[in-house]
């Protein structure tokens, strides 16, 4: 009886996994929104590798002096490190949520927690092992269909992020139908958190009156005048 229980909690695991994976397919929200995350995702990699590092490539072929031709590229340019960044990128996608904006009810996907490692109150969200599974499940089939033109569409310095989203996820995938703008680019959470946060404090601030005490007063006027003289 307990080997039947255990069987069936399996088949029901892998039932599962499946459903998720065939949802994935039908669901154009679920891929535009991996499109986006994905691209958002390689996009810092590269941002993390210093521009002053290069690597050097070129062709195997020998000209009659017994010279190969070689130059030198960003080595975050080289389809040496994006390949790699490619092929695990996807395994970043454990770490966003599905959300739902509640008037709209159109899905988008966020981090649940800054790169820096920082957790964040979200609201709105849905984060469970089956949104993830899908996320990632279509992170790899877009990797599948379009890892060389990817590739291609980093090797060069340039387009914003949010031009290289309409570009790779509007026309070459057709995965997205909507495009995005300079703001509505794909961000950490943290990262947006944090900016409301700082421009609350900034407005806050400009708008109350510097609260002045009689000792600080004191305090400038020897100051004030000993400027004054020196002028």
């Amino acid at each position: 009886m307990n080997t039947m229980l255990v069987n069936f909690g399996e088949v029901l695991a892998v039932f599962s996994l499946f459903l998720a994976f065939c949802t994935a397919k039908r669901d154009p929200e679920l891929y535009c929104g991996a499109c986006h995350v994905l691209l958002d995702e390689i996009e810092y990699e590269i941002k993390q590798v210093d521009p002053r590092k290069t690597v050097q490539v070129g062709s195997f072929r020998v000209d009659p002096q017994g010279n190969q031709k070689t130059w030198e590229v960003p080595l975050a340019r080289s389809e040496v490190f994006l390949t790699e960044v490619v092929e695990s990128i996807c395994e970043h996608m454990n770490q966003y949520a599905q959300s739902t904006n509640p008037q709209t009810q159109k899905k988008t996907y966020v981090r649940t927690s800054s790169r820096k490692g920082e957790t964040l109150t979200l609201s709105n969200i849905s984060m469970n092992q089956e949104i993830s599974k899908a996320l990632r499940f279509a992170c790899e089939s877009i990797i599948e269909d379009y890892e060389d033109d990817i590739i291609k569409l980093f090797s060069k310095e340039g387009p914003k992020l949010h031009e290289l989203q309409n570009k790779f996820c509007m026309d070459t995938t057709e995965l997205c139908s909507d495009p995005v703008s300079e703001k509505q680019v794909t961000k950490p959470a943290a990262e947006t958190a944090e900016a409301e946060t700082t421009e609350a404090e900034t407005t806050e601030s400009e708008g109350a009156e510097p609260e002045t005490k009689e000792s600080d007063l004191e305090g400038t006027q020897p100051e004030a005048t000993e400027i004054h003289e020196d002028l």
